[in-house]
């Protein structure tokens, strides 16, 4: 199990008021909670939309994936608050978690899964198409930018403690290898696929790179070869990198990062 994959501390999660520097411009009341179920690949997952007042205007919207650790409270927590932003905010529970069906395949039927959703909720009337953004953290930010890397549908990504080469992360984490199918030597397909790194060409939309230094689940040299890979093929991007932040997140360093990641999609999608 991936204990140390939780994206704060429960203690630290009870505490996070969302109360940054961007507090000022909190100008929206939510208008709408909906929980949901869809179908992808057969499996029926669960979803959580908040949508922020506005009015009616096709809106942006940011999809907040999950880690490893599992969903929680706090991510309808980071949905409702990119409501309060004026985003509509989206989470889902990935297949093979509590709440929805299937088995985990850490990168592989996910992406399918997260095409899916966002095909739903474009079919929404009240999204905008031209401003959807997809962030994730540890697991949910591999899935995320594999995501990225396949659909077209983002115009912009935030990516929280990424790993990008999958023998890399099952080196650290031997325990992965059983649900990748097998050892680099026996399945080189299944760690190919999953290992965002061998498609970088494919981003076509801004990102933001945050990562801790101190991280010893992924550590911070799978974001440092990201962020050399988007350079070298003149992408745009952002690097954001923390001294004595580990992979659970402290308090002042998930505020830290929350406020620079409000920031980053209300800039991409300035109308």
């Amino acid at each position: 199990m991936e204990v140390n994959d939780r994206i704060i501390s429960d203690k630290n999660a009870q505490q996070t008021g969302f109360s940054g520097n961007e507090g000022d411009q909190m100008a929206h009341g939510i208008r709408e909670k909906i929980n949901f179920t869809f179908q992808s690949d057969g499996l029926n997952l669960q979803g959580f939309m908040a949508l922020p007042e506005a009015s009616l205007q096709r809106l942006p919207s940011v999809q907040i994936h999950h880690g490893g650790g599992g969903y929680s409270t706090v991510y309808e927590h980071m949905a409702e608050e990119m409501a309060r932003q004026g985003f509509v905010g989206i989470t889902m529970i990935h297949r093979g978690y509590p709440g929805s069906e299937g088995e985990m395949e850490y990168g592989k039927g996910e992406i399918a899964d997260i095409g899916n959703l966002t095909e739903i909720i474009m079919a929404r009337p009240f999204i905008d198409q031209a401003r959807m953004g997809i962030m994730g953290y540890s697991r949910g930010a591999l899935n995320a930018l594999l995501a990225l890397e396949r659909y077209s549908f983002f115009s912009a990504g935030v990516l929280w403690s990424t790993p990008v080469d999958m023998i890399d992360h099952v080196g650290v984490n031997p325990w992965i290898a059983e649900m990748v199918g097998g050892s680099p030597e026996e399945v080189p397909r299944e760690y190919h696929i999953r290992s965002s790194i061998n498609f970088v060409d494919d981003i076509n939309c801004p990102v933001l790179l945050i990562h801790g230094e101190v991280d010893d689940v992924i550590p911070v040299r799978h974001t440092v070869r990201l962020a050399k890979a988007l350079k070298k093929l003149h992408k745009s991007f952002e690097l954001k990198l923390f001294p004595g932040e580990g992979h659970v997140w402290s308090q002042r360093g998930f505020e830290t990062n929350w406020r620079l990641t409000v920031d980053f999609f209300r800039r991409q999608f300035q109308s």
